[in-house]
């Protein structure tokens, strides 16, 4: 067995702290692409740190946001200690322990704090993060994640595991993929006539804590990996399960929002609400879409026929013209 000072977590903590004590650890999560561990003892004033190994490509772009952006605005944000590469293809994150306690969204006045923090990270990021080299998190991004949804399904019809009802389904989901698309003008108008800003871009509540501050409940957000610049559309969208299972106070975002976005009303952010949730539906179509490759497609086939439910339900408040999917 090795050490625990081997232990490549306290190695790569140990390159930014070198002279600090060597942590107790806590396995959150480990695989062979992402893996977390909580580090006990070894931040500010001896809280936990949270040890992150990820891909390269998405730590850097974590990296910007909490260091770059977030600590520039008006919000609640984890305290952060830095970032190690660790090789040409991974690197470590060390963040501020946020806690356990994950907000509801059956809660509302849990929601109209979220609905309030997200609103000035959107207003106020605007400025802050313009120059910062974010990815492009707009409309041609989920027109590729609809292309590579489609494209995925129609390549594994042949799998013989797909088979009777599964394949209609499977049809079903090419067919109002190609509607879309040939409509997409319409969506893309939607989209690009809301002002471009820092998104999450997965903004759901496993990924929004909340713990108590000298004010009193802090919003803390984190697993920044799908950020970029874009419309704010898809962090204002529901995440899972029904259309209408809001987890953003859209009254509290717009009471907030309106006050550097003059054209945005309640009518305007319903359309917005729908716009991101095709967005994010279409982007998990195109991850689950990945697993029609193995021997049981039970699980993906199950999470396409939610999608494609949920992208009907929101396609004609997004885009009122003419029916899409019918």
């Amino acid at each position: 067995m090795s050490r625990l000072v081997d232990h490549p977590a306290v190695a790569a903590w140990r390159a930014r702290r070198p002279d600090g004590p060597t942590p107790r650890i806590e396995v959150v999560r480990d695989s062979e692409t992402r893996a977390i561990y909580r580090l006990d003892g070894v931040g500010c004033g001896a809280s936990g740190v949270i040890a992150k190994r990820c891909r390269l490509s998405t730590a850097s772009i974590e990296h910007t946001v909490y260091d770059e952006i977030l600590p520039h605005l008006p919000v609640t944000t984890l305290r952060y200690y830095g970032f190690v590469q660790e090789s040409d293809e991974f690197a470590w994150l060390f963040l501020e322990d946020a806690g356990r306690v994950r907000f509801s969204r059956l809660v509302a006045e849990q929601c109209a704090l979220v609905g309030r923090w997200l609103a000035l990270m959107h207003t106020f990021a605007r400025s802050v993060a313009a120059s910062a080299g974010l990815p492009e998190r707009g409309q041609r991004h989920y027109r590729e994640h609809l292309r590579a949804a489609r494209g995925s399904v129609r390549r594994n019809l042949a799998n013989p595991a797909v088979s009777g009802g599964d394949v209609d389904l499977l049809w079903s989901v090419i067919a109002l993929c190609d509607d879309l698309e040939l409509h997409w003008n319409e969506l893309a108008e939607c989209l690009d006539g809301a002002p471009a800003t820092l998104v999450h871009g997965d903004f759901r509540p496993k990924n929004v804590h909340l713990r108590a501050i000298d004010s009193g409940p802090g919003v803390f957000v984190l697993d920044w990996e799908t950020a970029g610049w874009g419309p704010p559309a898809v962090d204002l969208a529901p995440a899972r399960g029904a259309y209408s299972a809001r987890h953003v106070d859209v009254e509290t975002y717009l009471s907030i929002a309106h006050e550097s976005w003059a054209d945005l009303d309640s009518q305007r952010i319903g359309r917005l609400v729908a716009a991101g949730t095709i967005c994010r539906r279409l982007a998990a179509m195109d991850w689950a879409s990945s697993d029609l490759a193995f021997d049981d497609v039970s699980l993906p086939v199950g999470r396409l026929r939610v999608y494609r439910s949920e992208l009907l339900e929101a396609i004609p408040a997004a885009m009122p013209g003419e029916p899409i999917g019918s």
